[in-house]
């Protein structure tokens, strides 16, 4: 397979765990990729604001990033919006109805920021799976405000819905599908959720237009919920060692963890063929 581009997924998949550098290895792999001509690009349910040293220190790669699980398309060096699918007021309201039923913490992403309830704040200070989200995230991004009610006629990435225990997901799903938006699992109880035509899928298939390369000539590589629909959609979907079954079953193949280097390993197999 002739590989042309590279969308990589970030946290669990390419990042280390700091969440914030990739390897040594895997920064060598890439620039190697880039001095080939494969076009690298950066497909997270992060905002721009948002991303990591490792994307935005300039790396020669440095290209496209497809951001908020595919709700828009930006360069990477500059941030131009090239493409965005926004949340429509009515969906917004109706989430919020349903964080308040179950009593789950709501945050709602707009200009590289994260506003949410100071009693969404409190309902997640239990979750140890939250830690850096609410130490790092949160503390240098975080909007506390009295009510989202205000934010739904502004222009909204992105929703976060956290803390979903296991006695109640079945109920919050079933909402779900009764709200015009694309929800997918970000991690083991938090979903993450956006416009109904906004996935990685789509992202990576805007990523190919813009660049004019063959969504064929594509592989990518994810690790959650959130990856699938780009996993499937690629030339060849990679999945990580770390990543849940159901997310595997999704991929054509699978590597190693992402704190082993598995996402520079495949690369190395299957792009660069070394």
């Amino acid at each position: 397979m002739d590989i042309r581009m590279i969308c990589m997924d970030l946290d669990g998949t390419a990042l280390r765990p700091d969440r914030v550098s990739f390897s040594p290895l895997l920064e060598s792999v890439l620039a190697q990729a880039h001095t080939r001509g494969i076009a690298v690009t950066v497909v997270t349910g992060r905002q721009y604001g948002l991303l990591p040293p490792a994307v935005t220190n300039h790396p020669v790669w440095e290209n496209l990033a497809v951001l908020c699980n595919g709700g828009q398309v930006r360069r990477l060096g500059t941030g131009e919006l090239l493409s965005s699918l926004d949340m429509e007021q009515q969906a917004l309201q109706q989430l919020i109805a349903l964080a308040e039923r179950f009593s789950l913490p709501l945050e709602f992403s707009l200009d590289s920021r994260l506003y949410l309830t100071r009693r969404s704040l409190e309902l997640q200070q239990e979750d140890p799976g939250l830690v850096f989200h609410r130490d790092t995230i949160l503390a240098n991004h975080g909007q506390t405000v009295d009510s989202l009610e205000p934010l739904c006629g502004r222009t909204v990435e992105k929703v976060n819905l956290l803390c979903i225990p296991e006695e109640k997901r079945n109920a919050v799903l079933r909402e779900l599908e009764t709200i015009a938006v694309s929800a997918v699992w970000s991690s083991r109880n938090c979903m993450e959720i956006t416009h109904p035509a906004a996935h990685k899928g789509r992202g990576l298939e805007e990523a190919c237009r813009l660049l004019d390369i063959p969504v064929e000539c594509t592989m990518a590589l994810g690790d959650s919920g959130n990856d699938i629909a780009m996993l499937r959609r690629a030339g060849l979907g990679v999945a990580m060692g770390n990543a849940p079954d159901f997310v595997k079953d999704a991929a054509d193949v699978v590597t190693d963890r992402y704190d082993a280097d598995g996402a520079a390993k495949a690369i190395l197999q299957y792009a660069l063929k070394a």
